[in-house]
């Protein structure tokens, strides 16, 4: 049922750009970096960047990205995305700091949508976190919400979002606290048919979080470890 946007997975175009598909791998790195941008932002808030120079920092990275060559230095053995991804950020503030001021953006940048950044990251726990802590959590909230996303969506478009909305409380849950019967009832359908569809819910969510995952390795064997990582990450 997964329908990748490209042939292979994005972070592997990007990673193996070439002459011949640099504007379908930059393709794919717009899309990355759309998907994953609060995560920089998270990190650049949390190294005591004010929310305006953070805003404007974020923008400027994934618009350089795109624009000067970003995309060296990527390669197979580059491994996921948000390692990659980190590390040039990490680059990227180093250059900035030594700068009078951040790059500036053109006008034919493409911007990413930070309005709700500021309010999301006054929103993270109040515990002392490192910027490279906070910015796993982030991604891995950030990868879950774009699974969840398209479920949704999958959902919407065959008439069933009644039965998601009913059941989504309990898609993550490991315990068994969802009252079936009262689903059953308020959905006119039997107790057993809403445990059969809570089960095909969960099946269906794993494979888009996994295919969300393999969207941002280069290698399909780092899938499971990448997966482990990141839950990991959203349980501390």
């Amino acid at each position: 049922m997964t329908s990748p946007i490209f042939h292979t997975t994005r972070w592997s175009l990007v990673a193996r750009t070439g002459a011949n598909d640099r504007a379908t791998a930059q393709k794919a790195l717009g899309e990355l970096c759309e998907l994953y941008w609060y995560p920089l932002y998270a990190f650049v808030r949390r190294q005591n960047h004010p929310e305006a120079d953070a805003l404007d920092l974020v923008q400027s990275f994934c618009a350089q990205l795109l624009e000067r060559g970003g995309l060296d230095g990527a390669h197979p053995t580059a491994g996921a995305f948000r390692n990659y991804l980190l590390g040039a950020l990490r680059h990227f503030l180093d250059n900035q700091r030594r700068a009078d001021r951040a790059a500036k953006r053109g006008g034919n940048v493409r911007s990413w949508s930070l309005d709700q950044a500021e309010a999301r990251y006054l929103a993270e726990p109040a515990e002392t976190s490192s910027p490279e802590r906070l910015f796993l959590r982030s991604w891995a909230q950030a990868l879950l919400d774009r699974a969840t996303q398209r479920l949704r969506d999958e959902y919407a478009t065959r008439g069933r979002q009644d039965l998601l909305s009913a059941l989504e409380p309990a898609l993550l849950a490991t315990d068994e606290a969802l009252r079936h019967q009262e689903v059953a009832l308020q959905l006119g359908t039997t107790e057993g048919a809403i445990k059969v569809a809570l089960h095909r819910l969960r099946t269906r969510m794993r494979e888009l979080i996994r295919d969300e995952v393999l969207q941002t390795v280069t290698d399909p064997a780092a899938v499971d470890d990448e997966l482990q990582q990141l839950f990991q990450a959203l349980a501390g």
